[in-house]
């Protein structure tokens, strides 16, 4: 017990070893930013899909029936005109839409709708984000377009609409602040200016230090180095409250509708492809309309729902607990079960980055995942290699006292056989003597004497191994034969007393084929049953699998016993064969080590039929 727990122990420190070579190397690759399109992707599943995000923000949409019926695009100033006094019980109009086209007179009609409703934001876009020079700060734009002048100093603010496209193509990211090319202040994101509107805040611009970005103190929102906020998308494409512009413009449209609530003005399900964006909650391949990126901005920071990435000090420390965790757990089952545990592991964090995500930090588990199944991988194979070393350790032991056959059958079986210590176990012990062979043996040279026995000794091999016996050793000119060992055999005595027989039926056979009538070569053959303590027992400079009790001395004193071509067995072997086993009760017999005289009975022959 003690040695398994010492092989157990070893095997365990192999495995903790093995996992945490994994952690380290799933580390460095986590460290040197491997398979950046996979870790990006491998969080989307934590976005909410099927959100509610409430009826705080409407989207009016740009969308086919509104070509159709307000004409091709693009729609004049004076449509859009309409379409702002039409909104005007709104508590702020955000428009998605880029006016930049030069129509004075159109422009001016505009400027003054929107100059009137005091609550408009309209956009501006950078061509290019760069990153900052030093390395932290707002992203800096290359060139800006913009709306029309007369529309932007009527409007009550008017904000960048630019997104952050992650390296797989999705937007997860928004900059909430952008550095323009004449030096001047920072310009605030379209979301940020839409707020400050709808909750009259003081102007801007926006302070950004240590990783926040402060809204007229209302608003603490996370952020990036680079200013840029991550959104907590609330629902998939279509999500958000929408109603078409034609609707709007329509007779049956009531504006108090609209009253207290956060108007967005944008393009959306039109057959013309306009702004669309892929995003972590985009599923087969639908994009999301740019107007509704907004709108998920803004309800991340109008419900305070602020996201923070995983730091990457936390994503190594997430990898070596989850290597280490590996390591303890998995070297104590089979594959199978230590399958199944894989996947519970791997369950279990999940649950575990639903609720870091719950409280607002986006876990990284594309590599934690990674690292739970190459652990799983890397100790399923050091348990294969060991296993298997273990088993050619086992064929080597056992392979020249068993067949071939079962020697494998050992090794698949049980490959902690070769372990040191012994078991207590019922089997049954076969010695078996020639008779007279030292007359025979003076008469003959060495030589002669060496292929005698090597000519009788290969069909008791035999005979002990078609019994699926364990040959223990050559006894000079005999063996000691076991059944039962390695392997459990409930039919132990039987096959014993058949190897026995077919021990003699043999010497008889080779004894008249090479017609030695003046020494004809016959055994003495005694068989027991009963406990012996089985294993590998030894020393640690040299040991053998052998069987040790009174069951083996019996055996070997009913041996001396017999006589040429007997076979003798004791009366518990007998109780257990007596139903297969012609035999005969011979007088007690006093052996050595035995106070009492034993019962033997003589072997004649198995019954007829068996």
């Amino acid at each position: 017990m003690k040695e398994k727990i010492k092989n157990w122990r070893a095997f365990l420190l192999r495995g903790v070893a093995t996992a945490f070579v994994v952690g380290l190397v799933v580390s460095a690759a986590q460290l040197l930013n491997f398979f950046p399109h996979w870790q990006l992707a491998a969080s989307d599943y934590l976005y909410e899909a099927n959100g509610d995000p409430g009826q705080d923000i409407v989207i009016v949409a740009i969308d086919e029936s509104s070509l159709q019926q307000l004409g091709s695009w693009p729609w004049s100033y004076e449509t859009y005109g309409r379409l702002l006094e039409r909104l005007g019980e709104a508590r702020v109009i955000g428009v998605d839409v880029l006016l930049d086209v030069e129509d004075e007179a159109g422009a001016a009609a505009l400027a003054e709708v929107t100059r009137e409703l005091g609550k408009v934001v309209y956009p501006v876009t950078a061509l290019n984000l760069l990153p900052p020079a030093g390395g932290r700060g707002p992203y800096q734009a290359d060139q800006l377009i913009q709306t029309v002048s007369q529309l932007r100093q009527a409007a009550a603010g008017v904000g960048t609409v630019n997104v952050v496209i992650d390296q797989d193509g999705a937007v997860r990211r928004m900059p909430l602040l952008i550095n323009t090319p004449t030096g001047a202040r920072p310009q605030e994101a379209f979301a940020l200016q839409v707020l400050r509107v709808a909750f009259n805040l003081p102007p801007g611009p926006a302070r950004f230090e240590e990783g926040v970005v402060n809204l007229g103190g209302r608003f603490e929102i996370p952020v990036d180095q680079f200013g840029a906020m991550m959104i907590n998308y609330i629902g998939q494409p279509n999500t958000f409250p929408s109603i078409s512009c034609a609707e709007v413009l329509s007779d049956d449209f009531d504006p108090a509708s609209l009253r207290g609530k956060i108007v967005l003005l944008g393009w959306i399900n039109a057959l013309w492809e306009i702004d669309q964006h892929i995003t972590p909650v985009s599923s087969g391949g639908y994009r999301m309309a740019g107007v509704e990126v907004q709108a998920n901005a803004i309800h991340t920071i109008l419900h305070h729902r602020w996201l923070t990435p995983q730091s990457t000090a936390s994503k190594v420390m997430t990898i070596l607990v989850l290597a280490l965790l590996c390591g303890l757990l998995l070297p104590w089952f089979n594959v199978i079960a230590s399958a199944g545990l894989t996947l519970l592991v791997g369950g279990v964090y999940f649950l575990v980055t639903q609720l870091f995500f719950g409280m607002g930090v986006l876990p990284s588990p594309f590599y934690p995942i990674l690292t739970i199944f190459l652990c799983f991988a890397a100790i399923t194979a050091l348990r294969f290699v060991l296993e298997q070393r273990e088993r050619r350790r086992v064929q080597d032991l056992f392979g020249r006292y068993v067949s071939p056959q079962v020697a494998a059958m050992l090794s698949l079986e049980d490959p902690e056989l070769v372990r040191p210590g012994g078991t207590r176990r019922e089997i049954s012990v076969l010695f078996a003597d020639i008779r007279g062979f030292t007359t025979i043996a003076e008469s003959l040279q060495p030589e002669q004497v060496v292929n005698l026995l090597n000519t009788y000794d290969d069909p008791l091999t035999k005979a002990v191994f078609e019994q699926g016996g364990f040959l223990d050793k050559f006894t000079g000119d005999g063996i000691m034969a076991l059944f039962g060992v390695p392997l459990p055999q409930p039919d132990h005595a039987e096959r014993a007393v058949r190897a026995a027989l077919a021990m003699q039926a043999a010497a008889q056979a080779v004894s008249a084929r090479r017609d030695e009538t003046r020494w004809p070569i016959r055994y003495g053959i005694g068989v027991t049953s009963g406990e012996a303590v089985v294993g590998n027992i030894g020393s640690e400079e040299r040991m053998d699998f052998t069987a040790i009790g009174d069951v083996v001395n019996l055996a070997s004193r009913l041996e001396g016993q017999a006589q040429p071509g007997e076979v003798l067995i004791s009366e518990y072997t007998y109780e257990l064969v007596q139903d297969i086993v012609e035999a005969e009760r011979l007088a007690p017999m006093k052996v050595k080590g035995k106070k009492e005289p034993v019962v033997v009975y003589r072997v004649l022959g198995m019954r007829e039929g068996e």
